[in-house]
Formats: C-alpha cells, sequence, structure tokens
C-alpha cells in the first residue's frame, strides 16, 4: 500500500503540469472592433474554435502551447500560452490579395505572380442565392465573361468567355479539382460544395490544357476538410418565384381589334367563344425553391475529411416541370511523412447526385399569347376534353398548354458518380510528383408519354405511345505530373511536366412502341410491354480518346521580372491519323516595376505590367465526322419472285483531311494596387484570330450527298476586346464596405469565310467578311401612310413602290432602289453584340448586419422582340398587346399599323419593326443579413445568420420583352427573343448555421 501510495504522489506534478485550462479571451482590429468569425487553432493538436460576432472565444489550452489566429483579410497572428487567465489578441488589416494563390492548371501561383488574364470569383458572392443552374448561373459579373441562365427547372447556365471564337461550340472547359470533366459543373452539381472559382481566359493562361481550352478554362476547386474539430456547418433556403407578364388583352379589348382586322382584311367579324380566359393566370403560378445544404469538416496534423450533402426541389413557375436533386460529396486525404526529405500524401473526392426533372413538353412562353381570352380551356367537344380553335369560330393554330402538359410527359433522370483519387509523393521540399486518376460516370433515363387527345386545331389524331431511351456515359482521365519548386538567391523557378490520357465512352439505346394498355381508371401503363403495336428500336455507340504531353516553367528574378512558358501537344481519335496531332505553345512575361529601386511612388503599393501570345486548339466536331458512314436502311427487289433485298449506301460525304482548329491570341495587361492596398486595378486588351475554323461545306444535293454539309477547315474569325476591373476594401470603426465595379467590351470579325463566299444569310441574319457574325439585315420600316396622298408619293420613276397599300400600312425603304419591296432590300439595322458588358458587386457590414448587392448590364445591342413581333402580326389569330394602338379613319396619328385578318402585307417576318433596344441594368441580387452575437448564441454555436435575398426584382431597360437578359446560344440569331424562358423574379429567406 506505501508504495501505491508513493506512486500516486510521484504523479500528482506530473499530471499538474500537463493540466489543460479553459481559456478566455478576445479578439480586435486595429480599431479596438471586436472581429467576428476568426479561425483559432492550437498548433500540434485537434483543438480549435472560432469567435462569435462579439470577438470572444474560448478553448482548453495547456501552458506553452501556441494559438494561431486566422482570418481572412487579416495578418495571421501566433500568441504562446503562458499561463495568464484571460487573452486580448489584436490583428491587424492584410489587403494584400496579391498574396493569394491561383490555381491556374496543374500548378498553383501566387496572384501576384501571374502573367495571364485570370479572373478570381468569390462563391460568397452568391451565398445568400439559390443556385440551381450550375456554375454557370453564378458567373454574370466576372470581366470578359458572358452568362445566360434560364429560370425553368432543368435549364442550366450558359456561358461564353471573350466572345464566340468558332461556328461550333462556345462552351468552355470545367476542371474539377484537378480533373477535365465533360459534364462541367451543371444542374446536379451542388454550388454549396465550391471553395474557389478561377476563370482562365487567355491563351496563356489557358495553354496548359491545349486543344481543349480554345474557349477558355473554368477552374473549380472544392471544399476540404482543415485541421481541428469537426466543425459542422448547415443551410437552409427557401425561395419563392414568380415570372414577369405581357400585357395581354382581356376578351373586351380583343374582340374589338379581332373584328378590326377581319373588317380591314374584307371578312365578317368571326364567332366568338363565350369564355373569358386569362391564359397567364392557367399556365403560371409561383414557384417554390428549396435547398438544404450540410456539411461535416475537420483533421488532425496528418489527415482530413469534408462530407457534404445537398438536397434542392423546384416545384417550377409553370405547369408541367418540376425538378428534384440529392448530392452526396465526401473528400478525405492524409499524408505521412518518411523522414525529412519524403513526404506521401494520398486522398480522394467522390461526388454521388440524383438528378430528376419533369421536362416541359411546350413552350408556355409562348402558349400564353398565342391562345385567345375567347377560348376555355376545358371543351368536352374535342378529343382529350381540352379548349382550342375551331373552324367555324375563333380559329388559332395555339397550343393549349394545360392540354399538352396533361396528354405528354417527359421526365429525364441522371445518376452521375465523379470525382478523383491521387497521391502525391515530395522528395527534398523541391520534387513533387502527383499521379490524379479522375472519373465521371452517369446513367441517363428519359421516359416519353404521349397520351390521346388534341391540344391545337387540326391537330391530326395520334395513338398513345411510350418511347424509353437509356444511355450510359464514362470518362476516365489519368493525369501524371512532376513539379519542382526552388528558390536560389534572387530567382525562383517552378516548372511541371506530366502527361494526360482521356477515354470517353457514351452509348445510347432507345425503344417505342404505340397503342398502350389502359387501367381502370383510365390512367396508362408505362411500360413498353403494356404498348401493343408498331415497335421500334434503336441505339449508338460514341468513342473519344485523346493523349497529351505537357510542360511549363515559371521563372522570377528579384521578383521583377517574371517569365513563363506552355507546350502542350494533343492526339485527339477525332481526326484522322495524318491530321491527329496538334502543338499548342505559349510565352509571358511580366515586370513588377513597384520592385524597382527607382520607383518611388508612395501612394502605388503594387505595379505590374504584362504580355503574352499563346496557340490553343479546338475540335469542335463529333467523334466520328472524318468516317465514313454507311446506311442500311435502303431495299431493292430482284429476281423472278420479286424478293426483297436490304441494301446499304453512304449518304453523306466526309472529309478524312479535317484538322485542328486554331486559336492565336494576343494578351497585355497590367494588375496595381494603390492607396495602402484598399484599390486594386486590373486592365487587359487582346486580340485573338480562329484560324482552319471547322464550318459545313455546301454541296448540291445533286452530287448524291444527302446527309448534310460535311465539315471543311475553312473560315477565319477574330475577336478584340477589352477589360477593366477596379475594387475597393476598407474599414472605418464598425463599418466595412467593398465594391467591385468591371467593365469589358469584345467585338468579333469575319476574315474569311471560305471557299470564295462572302457573306451567307441564316434568316433574318447576315454574316459578311469583314464584319461580326449575325448582324441584323432587315427590310426597314419608314413609319406609316397616314393618308392616300401619301401611298401615291411613295414612287420609283413614277409608278408606286407599294401599289397595293392603303392608309395605315407601312411604308418601307425600297433600299435597292427597284421600284419594289422584296427580301433585296434588306440592310443593316442594328447588331446583336453588346458594345460593353458591366458587372457591379457591393458589399457593407455594421456590426452584425450585412448588405450585400450584385448587379449586371449590357448596353450597345439591338434585339429582335419574336413574341411581339407574333403579336402584332394580325394576319394570323393569337392575343395582341393591351397597348396596341392601330391607326384608323379617326386615329391617323396612332403608333401602329391597321391590323388586317389573313394579309401578310404588314405582317412580313424579315422587317425592323420589331428589332428593339437590348440594352439594361439589373440588380440581380440584394441581400440583408444579420450574424446573431456569442452573448445570444452561447458556447453551444459558433456562427447563426438569418437573411432575406432578393433576385432579379429590378431591371432597368427599354426592351418590352418579357426579359432583356434572355437565352439564345446560336451565333447566327444571337439577338433574336424566340420566347426563351425568362429569369424569374425571386426572394430567398434563409439560416445558416455552424457549430
Amino acid at each position: 500500500m506505501k508504495k501505491i501510495l508513493l506512486f500516486m504522489l510521484l504523479l500528482i506534478p506530473v499530471g499538474l503540469s500537463a493540466q489543460t485550462r479553459m481559456l478566455s479571451g478576445k479578439v480586435l482590429d486595429e480599431s479596438g472592433l471586436p472581429v467576428p468569425g476568426v479561425n483559432i487553432i492550437v498548433e500540434e493538436t485537434q483543438k480549435g474554435t472560432i469567435t462569435g460576432t462579439d470577438g470572444n472565444f474560448s478553448v482548453e489550452v495547456e501552458e506553452g502551447q501556441t494559438l494561431l489566429f486566422s482570418f481572412i483579410g487579416m495578418e495571421q497572428q501566433r500568441v504562446v500560452y503562458n499561463g495568464q487567465p484571460s487573452l486580448e489578441v489584436t490583428m491587424d488589416e492584410s489587403f494584400k490579395s496579391l498574396d493569394e494563390v491561383v490555381v491556374i492548371g496543374y500548378q498553383t501561383v501566387k496572384k501576384a505572380d501571374l502573367t495571364g488574364a485570370v479572373s478570381v470569383f468569390k462563391p460568397e458572392q452568391m451565398k445568400n442565392a439559390v443556385v440551381t443552374g450550375g456554375v454557370g448561373d453564378a458567373l454574370g459579373s466576372v470581366p470578359g465573361v458572358f452568362s445566360r441562365t434560364e429560370g425553368k427547372p432543368g435549364a442550366e447556365g450558359w456561358i461564353e468567355i471573350r466572345g464566340t471564337k468558332s461556328f461550333g461550340s462556345s462552351k468552355p472547359l470545367y476542371v474539377i479539382d484537378g480533373i477535365a470533366v465533360e459534364g462541367g459543373a451543371n444542374r446536379d452539381f451542388n454550388f454549396n460544395d465550391i471553395e474557389s472559382v478561377q476563370v482562365l481566359k487567355d491563351a496563356s493562361a489557358a495553354a496548359i490544357y491545349g486543344s481543349r481550352a480554345a474557349n477558355g478554362v473554368i477552374i473549380i476547386t472544392t471544399k476540404s476538410g482543415k485541421k481541428g474539430p469537426m466543425r459542422i456547418e448547415a443551410s437552409a433556403k427557401k425561395s419563392f418565384q414568380w415570372l414577369p407578364r405581357y400585357d395581354l388583352t382581356n376578351r373586351e379589348q380583343w374582340i374589338e381589334l379581332n373584328d378590326m382586322a377581319f373588317e380591314n382584311g374584307g371578312y365578317e367579324p368571326a364567332n366568338h367563344f363565350d369564355a373569358n380566359t386569362n391564359w397567364q393566370d392557367v399556365a403560371f403560378k409561383t414557384g417554390h425553391v428549396d435547398d438544404y445544404n450540410v456539411s461535416f469538416s475537420g483533421g488532425s496534423e496528418t489527415s482530413s475529411y469534408f462530407i457534404s450533402s445537398n438536397y434542392q426541389t423546384n416545384s417550377g413557375t409553370t405547369i408541367g416541370t418540376e425538378s428534384e436533386r440529392i448530392t452526396l460529396r465526401a473528400n478525405t486525404s492524409a499524408h505521412r511523412n518518411f523522414g525529412e526529405n519524403v513526404k506521401f500524401r494520398i486522398g480522394e473526392n467522390i461526388i454521388v447526385s440524383n438528378y430528376q426533372v419533369d421536362e416541359l413538353d411546350t413552350n408556355p412562353i409562348i402558349d400564353v399569347w398565342r391562345m385567345l381570352p375567347t377560348i376555355p380551356v376545358y371543351n368536352e367537344d374535342n378529343p382529350g376534353g381540352y379548349g382550342y380553335g375551331d373552324g367555324s369560330r375563333d380559329v388559332t393554330f395555339g397550343t393549349n398548354p394545360v392540354a399538352k402538359e396533361d396528354l405528354t410527359k417527359t421526365t429525364n433522370q441522371n445518376v452521375r458518380v465523379r470525382g478523383n483519387a491521387f497521391t502525391e509523393l515530395e522528395f527534398f521540399e523541391n520534387l513533387k510528383y502527383k499521379f490524379n486518376f479522375g472519373f465521371e460516370t452517369s446513367f441517363d433515363e428519359h421516359k416519353y408519354l404521349r397520351k390521346e387527345g388534341n391540344w391545337s386545331f387540326n391537330q391530326p389524331w395520334d395513338p398513345s405511345s411510350l418511347n424509353k431511351n437509356k444511355a450510359s456515359f464514362t470518362s476516365l482521365v489519368y493525369d501524371n505530373t512532376l513539379e519542382y519548386n526552388n528558390e536560389f538567391g534572387k530567382h525562383s523557378i517552378g516548372a511541371v511536366i506530366g502527361s494526360s490520357f482521356m477515354d470517353i465512352s457514351y452509348e445510347q439505346l432507345w425503344g417505342t412502341k404505340n397503342d398502350l394498355l389502359r387501367m381502370s381508371d383510365g390512367s396508362y401503363f408505362e411500360q413498353l410491354n403494356a404498348a401493343q403495336k408498331d415497335p421500334k428500336t434503336g441505339g449508338y455507340r460514341d468513342l473519344e480518346r485523346m493523349f497529351s504531353l505537357f510542360g511549363r516553367f515559371n521563372y522570377s528574378y528579384g521578383n521583377r521580372y517574371l517569365l513563363s512558358g506552355t507546350i502542350r501537344r494533343d492526339a485527339s481519335s477525332k481526326f484522322g491519323p495524318s491530321y491527329r496531332d496538334g502543338i499548342f505553345p505559349s510565352i509571358a512575361g511580366a515586370w513588377r516595376i513597384s520592385n524597382e529601386n527607382f520607383f518611388e511612388v508612395s501612394w502605388i503599393d503594387d505595379l505590374k505590367i504584362r504580355a503574352n501570345y499563346g496557340v490553343l486548339g479546338s475540335s469542335n466536331i463529333g467523334p466520328w465526322d472524318w468516317v465514313a458512314f454507311i446506311n442500311s436502311f435502303p431495299q431493292a427487289i430482284f429476281g423472278a419472285n420479286q424478293h426483297i433485298v436490304n441494301g446499304q449506301t453512304q449518304v453523306k460525304l466526309v472529309n478524312e483531311d479535317l484538322k485542328w482548329e486554331e486559336l492565336h491570341e494576343f494578351n497585355v495587361g497590367f494588375d496595381a494596387t494603390i492607396l495602402s492596398n484598399r484599390l486594386e486595378l486590373s486592365a487587359e486588351y487582346y486580340k485573338s484570330e480562329t484560324r482552319d475554323v471547322l464550318t459545313g461545306m455546301q454541296i448540291l444535293m445533286s452530287t448524291g450527298n444527302n446527309g448534310g454539309n460535311p465539315n471543311v477547315n475553312a473560315a477565319t474569325l477574330q475577336n478584340t476586346g477589352f477589360e477593366f476591373s477596379a475594387t475597393w476594401r476598407e474599414v472605418k470603426g464598425d463599418w466595412n464596405y467593398s465594391v467591385n465595379a468591371n467593365i469589358s467590351s469584345v467585338k468579333n470579325e469575319i476574315l474569311e469565310l471560305g471557299y470564295g463566299r462572302e457573306y451567307f444569310t441564316q434568316w433574318n441574319t447576315q454574316s459578311h467578311v469583314g464584319q461580326p457574325i449575325g448582324e441584323w439585315y432587315l427590310i426597314k420600316m419608314d413609319g406609316l401612310f397616314r393618308s392616300m396622298d401619301e401611298v401615291l408619293a411613295h414612287t420609283h420613276e413614277g409608278n408606286l413602290i407599294q401599289p397595293n397599300a392603303q392608309p395605315g400600312d407601312i411604308r418601307f425603304e425600297d433600299f435597292n432602289n427597284d421600284g419594289m419591296i422584296n427580301d433585296s432590300d434588306r440592310q443593316h439595322v442594328g447588331s446583336p453584340w453588346p458594345d460593353l458588358q458591366l458587372g457591379l458587386n457591393a458589399m457593407v457590414a455594421w456590426r452584425g448586419l450585412d448588405l450585400q448587392v450584385q448587379m449586371a448590364g449590357a448596353f450597345g445591342h439591338d434585339v429582335f422582340n419574336g413574341p411581339r413581333s407574333g403579336m402584332d402580326r394580325y394576319d394570323d389569330n393569337s392575343n395582341y398587346r393591351a397597348d396596341y394602338d392601330p391607326w384608323a379613319p379617326d386615329n391617323i396619328n396612332a403608333s401602329d399599323p391597321r391590323p388586317i385578318y389573313q394579309d401578310g402585307r404588314n405582317a412580313i417576318g424579315n422587317q425592323s419593326r420589331w428589332i428593339e433596344d437590348g440594352s439594361y441594368l439589373r440588380v440581380k441580387q440584394m441581400a440583408l443579413g444579420y450574424s446573431f452575437s456569442e452573448n445570444i448564441l452561447g458556447n453551444a454555436i459558433d456562427e447563426l445568420r438569418l437573411f432575406v435575398n432578393a433576385q432579379n426584382l429590378i431591371t432597368f431597360t427599354k426592351y418590352t420583352g418579357l426579359d432583356p437578359e434572355f437565352r439564345n446560344d446560336n451565333i447566327w440569331e444571337r439577338g433574336y427573343d424566340y420566347g426563351a424562358f425568362p429569369n424569374p423574379k425571386s426572394v430567398t429567406i434563409g439560416a445558416q448555421l455552424s457549430f
């Protein structure tokens, strides 16, 4: 017993020396104000905490241990705990954003050392919004990035970086956690998982990705765990959405205008239905978007983890569409040191998503003005029981949206698994080998059900039918890189060499049958075996492979002179053996003038000028476009018994000499921080030329080519533009604010179309050599004929130019001066390409309150209002504008021509009447939030923030359509609003919680 007591007494000093204490303290800024959200870590342990809104903290710590205090925008502080009962720490402001690390592809560099054009997007700018269409929904305020979205469930954001560079796809390359992915950060990607986004815009910055980078590169880094105890974060957002609406006529107004149109056309007024239907009330509704996100993260000295899950539903703002998304993401990493010179690291990042959407089967944005207010929604006399025009009363060929969405059903479901697994081995702190295996696989299921019934006038009867389509996609990427970094004296070198192999496979199988069996309640069996007639099947498979070798070096001397060079060699299966390889180099340099001894400008903290030149490739064709395909459909009858023999024939001519498109780009710019690092400035000027642009060569069908125009490398395109960005940050007492504004402009020009062509026409646009793509060329409206004298005065060499015109009709300009009005009178009336784009992000915070505003705009472009051109035609029945001001004998100063039914003289589609100024400035979002203080939350909760956010509520524009920011990614008709689904107005309320 004495020995035991003696042993316990000996342990007492040991226990006392290792005793942990609960240390309380406060973190203040330079002006003595509390700093919330400071991350505090007890080094070499898993202990840590975060300051509350009042700057207070408490943490377990032993005497002699070091506390690390870190916060974005402030200098890190290390404090050794010496047993003091409390601690007060002052953190200095640091606006040195040039010290930020930027991902540039297979490497990271400080922002200060960039020699190319790279924009960094902060996901915090969209923390108050619900993102449904992927990262494309969020990048509209980045200079040089043209982004468009649609408000319907399932629609994905569309992005174009620095203009149109090809006649094919302009989609940028997405790189997620170091792996180039085909799907991009699309609608099934959880935006809440993003840590940072870098946009590589010029050839020098993007050259490391070679042939896939001609349209720019978007690099996404997702969140990972950090050293410290488990951190739990949760957020819930609820959005209420509604669509803008047309100002359309009601029943009485419509009948008055319709009767006038019939009378002017020489017809007796129509018999009208008895209904008074507001089709916008029928088709539009208040949408609800729910978004819930939860994550768990943490780590130790040698490992880290991050697990997140997201659930999002979107009810849609119209009938017939909704979506649901579930995502789960997990990443872990661990490392071990083998002595002082060798470090091994391994990790993975896996994302699983399930996205299901009930697609629209019609376009309600068009249907609501095509249908007449006199037509009822339901009519038992029609097949299926829905209302639409008929031959004896109001006639319209519009679609009843309720009928179409009830009688057809289209669903798409996508299950996707993607991610990467990597290993790293570091040697002697200078060399690092990394193997990164990326994978992406998806299983897609499409189902289309067509029930019996009609939704429009004169629609032929169709049997019930069912189509099912299943597809699988697999993309595998194998990257090997060896990186070297070293500093000696005034020299700093960073280099990487590597190889990449990509293997893509896509396979599709489909089947369809008609005449489905029905159950006793009238519903349909939705299995192909339950259909009885006309079975059809089909399928195909696409394969694509690419092998690449690449290298890059970065050199700095004295932190003043920067040099970077990149080269990549790609071999793609999209081209024939003779043209498979492409080599894409770039060179860039920068001079940090502010680090020169002779530079003595006190108010300039950092100034760097840079220039670069590079070549990128593009393969804007399909995987088999260089291969001649045989069609197995033809049949012939032979022999005395006249038996049928299956044949084969080549339908489409192909070009085996297809080769890479090549983008040659020059970029010059400067970066500066001034006024004690509070103001950051950046500017770019660039000029790019895409050579050997792939385009379809028109060949007469008499040659036997009946499968479309074969691709040839024929055209040359050029883009020039500038970008300017300014950011101001400052802390004033309790106030903290920042403002970023940027402007950009890009002009495209056709330098050559190939095979002797000077221009070509696409609908209402023409594309001329020496001019931009898809300019408006229309017959110009020259007012209205107010009297018969004006009609008779509109002559050419004594002959009437418009002999059928009457007072109230449109006077057109005889542009070619041949005495008649026809398609040859088209002239340039506008451009769909904006002269200037604007982005603005502003934030102001006061104690627990914060206000965020994001704006975007485009100016100096013309758009074609497609819905208005339909409402104003009058030669075919539709609804009309409520403010239509028709010419009449007692209204000769009217704004609009007289309506005429079944007469096209005022309704020709290629006139300038519906060209409008498309300029706009939109408040994209405006959010107000409040973070509760630690006095209210206590010790259990680290942070609680409530907020409300308004999106798209305020737009300044002269455009009379629903949305001046409509999406049309067709380069030939970029400014044509065909009735695109508008961006909804929305209000979001939400909460963010962490502990």
